[in-house]
């Protein structure tokens, strides 16, 4: 490992890892992103290697991490102030990663997909990604106007699922419900009950934006409307609650032991 204390702003380094928190752009020009935390360090290294480089307050203890570097990975260490500067969340973890973004293969079998419309939340981005891998999505897509899945607030809130779960953005949605074969829900306030609903088999669910929902014309995409039953005076539920939700149901009918 090659350690380097940086307590300039006008570092390379500084400057590479502030672009990469706050810049969509420059984190897909360079096809880089940050890590925010052990865990997250963790569940990427056990799936890819070593990160590119490691970010730690000035006198931060490695050793907990130090079995997934290797001997090229650089160690810089920031004084305290600076290091909030590169950090993408006001209580940072005190250690950061940059890492090369993965890029996983496209399943052929896709029994269960996800396809999300201009969900902006980062948060629940990063949540709806967690639970799609938890219960087994093969493959989500993402509409032009969602949140950028490799932002370091996104990857915080999915926990390691993007390093197992395919994501594909910027996708026009007719050109996939046209190729898939299968089930096409759109989940609204009305249609039939998602736990009386048969999930069993290929299926493909539509979730749209927090505050509007779905477009009309995405609708239009689905074979079926579903939604969830709630009791009187709530009117809808978090979008990733959602989610989960409709995930958990279709992986109960097709495991039979759960």
């Amino acid at each position: 490992m090659k350690r380097q204390l940086i307590s300039s702003r006008g570092n390379q380094h500084f400057k590479h890892l502030k672009k990469l928190n706050e810049s969509p752009r420059y984190r897909h020009e360079v096809q880089q992103t940050i890590l925010d935390g052990i865990h997250l360090i963790e569940s990427y290294a056990e799936r890819f290697g070593s990160p590119d480089s490691v970010a730690l307050i000035q006198g931060s203890d490695i050793d907990k991490i130090a079995p997934y570097l290797n001997e090229d990975t650089q160690v810089l260490e920031f004084p305290a102030g600076l290091f909030s500067e590169i950090a993408p969340v006001i209580s940072p973890t005190g250690i950061l990663a940059s890492i090369n973004i993965p890029h996983l293969e496209t399943p052929e079998n896709q029994n269960c997909i996800l396809l999300l419309e201009d969900i902006q939340d980062p948060g629940n981005l990063g949540s709806i990604l967690r639970s799609a891998s938890a219960s087994g999505v093969d493959l989500v897509y993402l509409s032009d106007h969602c949140a950028d899945i490799w932002s370091p607030k996104v990857l915080r809130g999915g926990q390691g699922a993007h390093f197992y779960l395919p994501c594909i953005e910027n996708v026009v949605f007719s050109d996939i419900t046209k190729a898939f074969k299968g089930k096409i829900f759109a989940t609204e306030l009305t249609g039939k009950s998602v736990f009386k609903e048969n999930l069993k088999g290929p299926v493909a669910f539509i979730f749209g934006n927090e505050g509007n929902g779905l477009q009309s014309e995405t609708i239009g995409l689905a074979s079926d409307s579903i939604h969830i039953p709630m009791e009187k005076g709530i009117e809808s539920l978090n979008v990733s609650a959602a989610v989960s939700i409709c995930l958990y149901e279709k992986y109960r009918q097709e495991n039979s032991n759960v």
